[in-house]
């Protein structure tokens, strides 16, 4: 898979919580109308984050951004269309992409 991350597997890569893989997108309010898209979760199934917020920004023709240790930022209200790609594109199934929503930081 083009977006895992490759090279040597960790063994922090563990993840402690009792969900276990899950990606959560939502949307945050970043001006008086504009919005931003964050996904969360993607380290979680082995994503390299960089080629994936790449891959967004080229799609969706936006910004996109790695803003946090397992963050991804994309400029616009694209919660519908990036859920689909994920499952299509990114290979991960579509039961673990979660829309949380709204997202007050």
């Amino acid at each position: 898979n083009f977006f895992s991350s490759g090279g040597a597997t960790t063994k922090a890569v563990v993840s402690t919580q009792s969900t276990g893989k899950q990606v959560s997108v939502g949307r945050s309010m970043r001006a008086r109308k504009k919005y931003v898209t964050l996904i969360r979760g993607l380290k979680t199934c082995d994503m390299n984050l960089k080629k994936c917020s790449k891959a967004f920004g080229q799609k969706f023709a936006c910004g996109s951004s790695v803003t946090g240790d397992d963050e991804i930022t994309v400029q616009g209200d694209v919660i519908d269309d990036i859920m689909d790609f994920i499952a299509e594109e990114l290979g991960i199934d579509a039961d673990l992409v979660v829309d949380v929503g709204d997202i007050k930081d």
